[in-house]
């Protein structure tokens, strides 16, 4: 990555695993959840993702299924190395995918990225175990 503010970068992510417990179930009503993520990371983000998302399931199966999460991102862009957190709020449906905003949360970067935000967003297909990530990074410092 280089010095020059903002930069677009896309990344594949793929999880090589996701654990979810329900945390709360009530007759009649959608469950709440939790996953623990690991994402491999690939592309202009060569790394490890460690992501923790809370879930809330429809009353109904087959509807959309809402989250939030924060996802702490270490690897490397570019010739900048070190970590950064992901804030993730999103969606997945059944039958088109993931979409979703994401937000480089400012203040809890390490080595090449503190100082480091910016915004972006997460999607993928249906089906499948991974996707993209595409985020603008800028200087906060």
């Amino acid at each position: 990555m280089n010095s020059v503010f903002p930069l677009n970068i896309k990344c594949q992510f793929i999880a090589k695993n996701w654990a979810e417990v329900p945390f709360h179930e009530i007759v009649g009503a959608g469950k709440l959840s939790r996953a623990s993520i690991t994402n491999k990371l690939s592309g202009d983000v060569e790394g490890e993702g460690v992501l923790e998302y809370l879930l809330t399931y429809p009353n109904v199966e087959g509807g959309d299924v809402p989250f939030i999460g924060y996802e702490r991102i270490i690897g490397r862009v570019g010739t900048r190395e070190g970590s950064f957190t992901v804030r993730h709020d999103g969606a997945f449906s059944p039958t088109s995918g993931v979409t979703g905003k994401l937000e480089i949360v400012t203040g809890r970067g390490t080595g090449g990225f503190v100082g480091i935000g910016g915004t972006g967003s997460i999607s993928s297909k249906a089906g499948e175990h991974g996707g993209e990530y595409s985020l603008t990074f800028i200087n906060v410092a």
